[in-house]
């Protein structure tokens, strides 16, 4: 006989699980649900879960109780994509190098241009690590369509410290209440992003063949704002037996071949910065020939493929006219879970279902279809949603794209996952509230780290005021 329960082992979940942990809350006693309330605000700020402002000023960053949980079988869907996904990124830059449609597509400024220029040579390798931003709603009987991609951060991706700390404190907190009154309901971490980490720096350097592995992460060490996770990050890999330090990229000397950080040579790096931040600084005075190197000689991850970052990229994705260069596989998986996606700008183009439409007319009569967002930018900024959006806005903001060459993109609309999840008051009282609910994937070769996040609005940052949601898979 099927079970007929909502934990099924391992696979899909039913659609009326994140109905069932918020009823097995409410069986939880206010002056326990206070308690445990508490116990996760200080094991937060005891973690360093907090965004840091511009002027240095550190806020909380809030985390809901109520987990997310998915099956093994959805875990390893996917792995699977995100997979495909990078190795569409990796073609996608080989062919930027040779296609000048694509490299109109994907625009890089002067600076950029000429470090690529004098960096990238063919025969190097394309490695990854970054965080794919998607959205699903695990609960659903048609979960894989309601899975959608929003984009790529191949560079300095975010909430590799924040992912296995919240979980890790629902864990501790928040499971033992719920399991009280579901013993089945047994769950685990997925995987700690770190260690993707430390999979993907390790697997690149026995490709080099290095006899050595000292590790850099390689960050500003004056920057101001943001989520700090590079100190942190640092003493956890050197919890795992990891030679690792937090190296500022003007603190690296190249001594003949070998880049140094003072006395400490350094064999692999893993960097959080843009090429263009590199050239930035260049210009203002600071040495950074072993940067150079380091990105010459393929010591850095993500290697120079990171570099395209741009929204656009789902438009190469999304057009007939560059179907070519992909797999059958990386097609299958744009078709399903990619948003049609193109740079604002007064062209004839396909539009989402195929159609030729002329782009800016189409863009005004279809905004409740579409969402505008910054090409490059990063933190959620200066996103527009068509259906929560003016027509005046609307079109105001069209003219602010057009007037700025390649700095927008339009994307089909796509719904974010939306779910109820408790709240709790400061006398352990047990509401409820809708949230808008994303997930930052993190692939390697063998592993998945998920990050969850979670805002009463429908762009879904930290840096948007956003919060933080444990993810867990189902035993």
């Amino acid at each position: 006989m099927p079970d007929s329960g909502p934990f099924l082992r391992g696979g899909h979940l039913r659609q009326s699980l994140g109905t069932t942990l918020n009823g097995l809350l409410l069986q939880v006693e206010p002056e326990r649900l206070k308690a445990i309330k508490a116990a996760v605000r200080a094991g937060a700020v005891e973690r360093g879960l907090y965004y840091e402002d511009d002027d240095g000023h550190r806020h909380p960053t809030p985390i809901l109780l109520r987990p997310r949980i998915l099956g093994g079988n959805q875990r390893a869907y996917l792995h699977e994509v995100c997979r495909v996904l990078e190795r569409a990124y990796a073609r996608l830059f080989r062919r930027w190098q040779e296609d000048p449609a694509v490299r109109a597509i994907l625009p890089m400024t002067e600076p950029e241009e000429r470090w690529l220029r004098d960096l990238y040579h063919p025969g190097q390798a394309d490695v990854f690590f970054g965080r794919f931003d998607a959205s699903t709603d695990f609960g659903s009987p048609d979960w894989v369509r309601s899975t959608q991609f929003f984009e790529f951060n191949p560079v300095g991706a975010g909430g590799t410290h924040l992912a296995p700390s919240t979980d890790g404190l629902i864990l501790q907190h928040v499971m033992p209440a719920l399991r009280a009154h579901a013993p089945t309901l047994v769950v685990e971490r997925n995987d700690d992003p770190r260690k993707v980490l430390l999979e993907v720096l390790a697997d690149h350097a026995r490709s080099l063949g290095l006899r050595r592995f000292n590790v850099g992460l390689c960050q500003w060490k004056h920057l101001v704002g943001g989520v700090t996770e590079f100190p942190a990050n640092v003493e956890y890999l050197r919890s795992l037996g990891i030679d690792c330090w937090h190296v500022d990229p003007g603190e690296l000397r190249l001594v003949g071949d070998e880049i140094r950080c003072g006395d400490i040579p350094i064999d692999i790096l893993y960097r959080d910065h843009e090429v263009s931040d590199f050239a930035a600084a260049e210009a203002e005075g600071h040495d950074l020939t072993a940067m150079r190197h380091a990105l010459r000689h393929g010591r850095v991850v993500s290697s120079l493929a990171g570099e395209l970052d741009h929204k656009s990229a789902f438009q190469v994705f999304t057009s007939p006219e560059f179907e070519g260069h992909f797999s059958l596989d990386a097609r299958k998986f744009f078709k399903r879970h990619i948003p049609w996606t193109r740079i604002v700008a007064d062209v004839r183009t396909t539009g989402p279902d195929g159609e030729d439409i002329e782009l800016l007319p189409w863009l005004r009569r279809a905004r409740e279809r579409c969402v505008l967002k910054p090409n490059r930018a990063f933190g959620g900024d200066g996103i527009l949603i068509g259906p929560q959006t003016e027509a005046g806005a609307w079109d105001a903001a069209l003219a602010t794209a057009i007037a700025a060459p390649d700095a927008w993109v339009v994307q089909g609309y796509r719904p974010v996952a939306e779910k109820d999840f408790p709240i709790i008051d400061e006398d352990g009282n047990l509401g409820q509230a809708e949230y808008f609910t994303v997930l930052g994937l993190f692939p390697s070769t063998q592993r998945l780290g998920i990050l969850g996040r979670a805002s009463r609005g429908k762009v879904v940052n930290v840096a948007q005021k956003g919060g933080l949601v444990a993810v867990l898979r189902l035993l």
